[in-house]
């Protein structure tokens, strides 16, 4: 269940004046919104339903007259309607006022001392149907007792509460009829004004949002560092800034519990919220800091890390957690490495368990992402010109002079008439200090025409691999060899 944000849309509004008998729309001049925060939309605070709104939980929303638990808070006076019916009624004349809301019923009954009149006027209102607490509708007879309704004379409906279905958009409908009859059944075309307007809408407090960063392993240090274009605050390239992870409040400034704006804390209990980073994290430490130049490891990345800081490693080292109270503020996480061991390739996911800021609030949740990748760096070579065809020999032949072995990889590149198939020689491993020669019919099959280009790649330093290819036409010996430059 998403902890969410109730955003009501001019709850405390105005319906406009028509000056026109009749079937008339009521015109609407909205207040300024009003933005609650749902955390306090609580479990136990709720309204059980009637009729066709049973079985389903309604949160209550109560202003501060409402002495409710839980119930969320909104200014005294938030939840009135002042309707402007925009037609006149003489004394002694009777109309009927039908209230209908959609996503929200009654928490607390409404009676017909809940309903004022504005005007010179005194309007005797009777509840004719509904209005009891759970349910979604009420009718009103209003009789004019005293002098005549003006054509500008307001009614006001003040509401103490509310109850409202989940986070669907609650709305209301006010509509006023000449009989009982047409007002129960809502005859189309009899009222003579109508308005239809959307009360409460629902939203994130804060949106968890990852900033996902690609960082390379080194191939002239034998990915035992990082490579310099990814040192983030030292010469040694011992660290490594990973993505990052952000709690942004919505745009529209929101209101909690206390009546106090909301913060990021309103939306979870930051010491019972974990977040998870799943990967290799097998090498060195991994922690959380609060910029992306990783400060806490040192300008040699030495310098000891506050253990608050770092993250909970399973026993595997597959993954590792840490307290919403850090990562509620260090937004970077961060790798530094002892520069024996090499630094794998992985790629790295967050996920986050949010704890409810008070029990039973509904929960912000986040179904997580990725967070960050590590790459080695090494060697490609474009390969202009690979055959297949019966009549010649060809091989690639591939030179490691370095001390440590690496994986290769061919990817290949045909005309639009031609289809390759990759070979079990496409992939492989080159050995420390060796040559390793191919059959180019083990690297590809054709279908089409039988050339090819292809794009070799070494997880090796580029001064330590050398490409040739060598080619024998089998009707008269020649050979042809071309060598490639890194």
């Amino acid at each position: 269940m998403n902890k969410k944000i109730v955003k009501t849309l001019g709850l405390a509004s105005v319906l406009g004046a028509s000056t026109a008998m009749g079937a008339t729309t009521i015109g609407l001049a909205t207040a300024p919104l009003l933005t609650i925060g749902t955390q306090s939309l609580n479990t136990s605070a709720v309204t059980t339903g009637l009729g066709v709104n049973a079985g389903k939980v309604w949160y209550d929303i109560a202003d501060n007259t409402d002495a409710s638990l839980n119930a969320v808070p909104v200014l005294a006076g938030a939840l009135d309607m002042s309707v402007v019916p925009g037609f006149t009624a003489a004394t002694a004349g009777v109309y009927h006022m039908r209230i209908d809301y959609t996503n929200a019923i009654f928490k607390t009954s409404i009676v017909a001392s809940d309903v004022i009149n504005g005007g010179a006027g005194t309007t005797t209102a009777a509840v004719q149907s509904g209005g009891a607490a759970g349910q979604s509708q009420v009718i009103f007879s209003m009789t004019q007792s005293t002098a005549a309704q003006a054509i500008t004379d307001a009614i006001a409906v003040p509401l103490v509460d509310l109850a409202v279905l989940g986070t669907a958009t609650a709305g209301v409908t006010i509509s006023f009829y000449t009989t009982a009859s047409q007002a129960v059944n809502a005859v189309s075309g009899t009222a003579l004004a109508s308005k239809t307007q959307n009360l409460v809408a629902f939203g994130d407090i804060v949106t968890p949002t990852l900033t996902a960063t690609a960082v390379e392993a080194d191939v002239a240090s034998a990915f035992t560092k990082y490579s310099k274009k990814n040192a983030t605050n030292n010469a040694s390239a011992t660290d490594a800034s990973f993505g990052a992870i952000t709690h942004p409040l919505n745009a529209v400034s929101t209101i909690d519990r206390s009546g106090t704006l909301a913060t990021a804390g309103s939306a979870f209990a930051a010491a019972t919220t974990v977040a998870t980073l799943s990967g290799d994290l097998s090498h060195g430490t991994w922690f959380m800091d609060t910029t992306a130049l990783c400060p806490l490891a040192g300008a040699a990345g030495t310098t000891a890390i506050a253990a608050a800081q770092k993250l909970t490693l399973n026993a595997a080292k597959t993954s590792g957690t840490i307290g919403g109270s850090i990562f509620g503020t260090s937004t970077f996480f961060c790798n530094v490495i002892d520069t024996t061991s090499a630094i794998p390739e992985g790629a790295y996911t967050l996920g986050i368990t949010y704890a409810a800021a008070a029990a039973g609030d509904l929960l912000q949740t986040y179904g997580g992402g990725s967070l960050g990748s590590i790459s080695r760096n090494g060697t490609t070579n474009q390969i202009n010109y690979l055959t297949t065809f019966t009549g010649y020999n060809q091989k690639v032949i591939l030179t490691n002079r370095g001390s440590i072995a690496g994986t290769y990889a061919f990817s290949l590149q045909t005309e639009a008439d031609t289809t390759a198939v990759l070979g079990t020689a496409a992939t492989g491993t080159l050995a420390a200090n060796s040559v390793t020669v191919l059959k180019v019919a083990d690297i590809m099959t054709l279908t089409g025409k039988t050339r090819a280009s292809a794009t070799f790649t070494a997880v090796l330093a580029p001064a330590n691999v050398g490409v040739a290819t060598t080619q024998v036409n089998l009707s008269d010996g020649a050979t042809d060899t071309v060598t490639y430059r890194n």
